[in-house]
């Protein structure tokens, strides 16, 4: 158990790998706040935890909203003083993935949910941060976003390069203070985003898939580590790599 209870914002919080990791930082005593745009899903996680006497709470809305993202943040800070560890996770993907059946939407709102949304509530708790000179920002982005994927489809692989690079930046910009960041580039791990894909795996081929327990274990470890110590970047994968061309369409 944490003695000095940490702060921590989940963004994406209910389902998948942001409940996980909710979870399992709320087991080592945290004050953990989730966000995400379907109540239902956060009202069951935040209950599961309080009924388990974890301290969790929870705000609705969209992660690219700045007035959502300003007024959770806000009211997160009034009532703790501070926020700890911001984790990134929203995002989703969308059915269209080849470039000439991307339609302007598509793009728009898979950068809205990976990347605009993790760029607001950054700038959101950066000045908390920094007058504390403390604390650690985790941006969930996908080995997708290290090389161009036809299985990711072409907006959420560009998405996930941009939350890359802007880690990197944020790394650079923070140099001189003791807050820092990290971009965790998971493989395929069997979350319901899976369900988002033009063809969606078997429940054969998810057991193959990285579990989103692990990737939680992971991120609660890597904000287990000193403020002297920063891991920029990290690819989780799968142990096993499975076929996957059955699955991938390509325009004629």
């Amino acid at each position: 158990m944490n003695k000095d209870k940490r702060t921590i914002i989940i963004t994406g919080g209910g389902s998948g790998i942001g409940m996980e990791t909710a979870i399992k930082f709320a087991e080592l005593g945290d004050n953990i706040i989730i966000t995400g745009r379907t109540e239902s899903k956060l009202k069951d996680i935040t209950s599961l935890i309080n009924n388990d006497n974890g301290t969790c709470s929870y705000y609705t809305g969209d992660v690219a909203d700045p007035k959502f993202v300003s007024q959770t943040v806000n009211s997160i800070i009034e009532k703790y003083g501070k926020v700890d560890i911001l984790m990134n996770n929203a995002g989703h993907s969308t059915i269209n993935r080849n470039t000439e059946n991307t339609e302007l939407n598509d793009i728009v709102n898979v950068f809205n949910s990976n990347l605009v949304g993790t760029v607001l509530f950054t700038q959101a708790v950066l000045g908390n941060m920094k007058k504390n000179n403390k604390g650690l920002i985790i941006n969930i982005s996908s080995v997708a976003g290290l090389s161009g994927s036809p299985l990711a489809g072409l907006s959420y692989g560009a998405a996930k390069a941009a939350v890359i690079n802007f880690t990197e930046y944020l790394n650079v910009e923070l140099k001189d203070t003791m807050v820092k960041a990290t971009a965790l580039m998971p493989g395929e791990v069997n979350t319901p985003i899976m369900d988002q894909r033009p063809i969606v795996p078997s429940n054969e081929d998810r057991q193959l898939m990285a579990k989103s327990s692990d990737v939680a274990e992971t991120i609660v470890s890597l904000a287990s580590l000193s403020e002297n110590t920063s891991i920029h970047s990290m690819v989780i994968m799968p142990n096993k790599l499975r076929n996957v061309s059955s699955e991938i369409i390509m325009p004629k």
